[in-house]
């Protein structure tokens, strides 16, 4: 693969675990003999693994969104005709989002490999001191190879810390197959719940643990028991790493916890709550000033701040899904709202927006008239973030929400899910309807292991659309002919939609990377 090398020294940009409590510390062009000096340094710098998650470009974070929640049967063109090409199934390998999406969780790798490899320099005398901070590194780099097999299938394995533009068999290493993948992120993530804290608090709140390691990692096993592996013996395995941090007495050891209240979960005032097992911290400052681009993409115009895009959507029919006494319905959508941005002469402030499910689109119920496009049809927006406006004097994206990518409830479906396929339905069927509980939804009276596998991939929809699932689950599901054959030409800018292809089951590797690297392989059918 490509890598880019900007220096051979560590950049540790030391982002907070938690956003009020760790001050930034830049450093530039420091040797990793200065920077792992003692514990501080080797502090620092496994921060600056976090902090590769989040800053400072943005445009590859929308981009994971599209690539994991776009292309499926309730997807559709946002009023700003986001999501395309890639909800129309219409992607080539040179499309930008690959590129963009590859080089962040590589940026991840790189430096998650530099604090593996000399943690021991900052404490030589006593290996089991730098073993937490090893943890947190494999951890990270664990996760950024998950996402990575996820999207592109078998990729390079980079498992050491590349010192110089020599080491051309790290550089430009060949593909590996997604077994070997996988082998790598379990040897990390078995490493880490053995070297992690069991769980956090104060100023440590949001880094990760024990706990998280064993949920991932059980996450893991259920994915390579589903398609494209089908090595169905992980679907066992997952039910016995998932059973570690379930139940009264395990959730209590690794502070987790199921809130009562579905939209406090993404509150800012309740970030690192005990729901969300993995996030990363968003802050705008002058090293960060983009923020998380999410919400400006995402939320429909007027809904906190006025500028807002709207550049994906879901159709009515993901609407409907939800009972109407189900509270995650009109905070994961957003199907009427008031108007808070500057006046426009279309809209004013204070004005009532609805969503208008024949036209698809918004109206002004004033006027009657439509917000935004009226030449085709597009879907309600998504809006399961904070919904506060952005910090004062902050860029158009400059929005503070963590971005949150594993929390319990999903840990409970995958639970749920692992016993279904390994004959247990009975035993899934309460923590099925303990999600649905907490969402005043009517509890799910399905018995049969097939109605019980049926209602667990609809509550998964319900419950973690929009947070970087969607795609990968019908993957390993190996359900996306039927998502496509589901699907409606005029949900579908121009009502052009592509049939479905084996190729589609995963994506490209970027074409600037087959490019600059003779070792590296397209995918099939790409």
């Amino acid at each position: 693969m490509k890598f880019n090398i900007v220096s051979l020294f560590l950049l540790v940009l030391g982002m907070a675990g938690c956003k009020d409590n760790l001050e930034e510390t830049p450093f530039s062009s420091l040797s990793k003999e200065i920077v792992f000096k003692d514990e501080d340094g080797l502090n620092q710098a496994t921060l600056g693994v976090y902090q590769a998650y989040t800053a400072p470009d943005f445009t590859d974070i929308s981009n994971r969104f599209i690539l994991t929640e776009s292309g499926h049967r309730y997807a559709t063109a946002g009023i700003g005709i986001g999501a395309d090409p890639y909800y129309r199934f219409a992607h080539v390998p040179n499309s930008g989002a690959f590129e963009s999406v590859w080089n962040r969780f590589y940026k991840i790798i790189f430096r998650a490999n530099v604090v593996i490899d000399n943690a021991k320099l900052a404490v030589p005398d006593d290996e089991s001191e730098a073993n937490p901070y090893v943890a947190e590194a494999r951890f990270l780099r664990a996760y950024a190879y998950f996402n990575l097999v996820r999207y592109f299938g078998g990729v390079p394995l980079i498992l050491q810390e590349i010192n110089s533009l020599n080491d051309t068999d790290l550089i430009f290493g060949a593909k590996k197959t997604s077994t070997e993948v996988y082998d790598a992120i379990i040897a990390d993530l078995t490493f880490a719940e053995n070297n992690l804290p069991d769980a956090r608090g104060g100023v440590e709140l949001g880094r990760v643990t024990a706990g998280a390691a064993k949920a991932l990692l059980g996450k893991v096993y259920l994915t390579m028991a589903g398609k494209p592996l089908n090595k169905t013996e992980n679907y066992q395995k997952a039910v016995d790493k998932l059973k570690e941090v379930t139940g009264t007495a395990n959730e209590t050891k690794y502070a987790f916890q199921l809130l009562p209240d579905f939209a406090s979960v993404f509150a800012l005032a309740n970030e690192r709550n005990r729901e969300i097992v993995l996030s990363f911290g968003y802050f705008v400052n002058s090293s960060n000033p983009n923020g998380n681009i999410l919400p400006f993409n995402l939320f429909p115009p007027g809904l906190v701040n006025g500028d807002e895009q709207t550049n994906y959507g879901l159709t009515y029919n993901f609407y409907k899904l939800f009972e109407k006494t189900d509270t995650r319905r009109d905070f994961t959508l957003v199907e009427k709202y008031v108007y808070k941005g500057t006046a426009r002469t279309d809209v004013q402030p204070g004005d009532s927006i609805l969503y208008d499910s024949v036209k698809a689109n918004y109206i002004v119920k004033r006027t009657k008239l439509s917000l935004g496009h009226d030449d085709y049809k597009y879907g309600i927006a998504y809006g399961k973030l904070a919904r506060e406006p952005r910090a004062a004097g902050a860029a158009v994206q400059g929005y503070g929400a963590d971005l949150i990518e594993l929390r319990f409830s999903d840990v409970l479906l995958c639970l749920a899910e692992a016993l279904v396929e390994t004959g247990k339905p009975a035993e899934a069927l309460p923590l099925l309807n303990r999600v649905r509980a907490r969402a005043k939804a009517t509890a799910s009276k399905a018995v049969s292991a097939a109605d019980v596998r049926a209602a667990i991939r609809k509550e998964r929809r319900l419950e973690l659309t929009g947070e970087f699932n969607t795609v990968f689950d019908i993957r390993r599901w190996g359900t996306l002919s039927e998502e496509i054959a589901a699907m409606s030409p005029d949900q579908i800018v121009d009502n052009i939609l592509l049939p479905y292809t084996p190729k589609l089951e995963i994506y490209p590797i970027p074409q600037s990377q087959i490019d600059a690297n003779p070792n590296l392989k397209q995918n099939e059918l790409w």
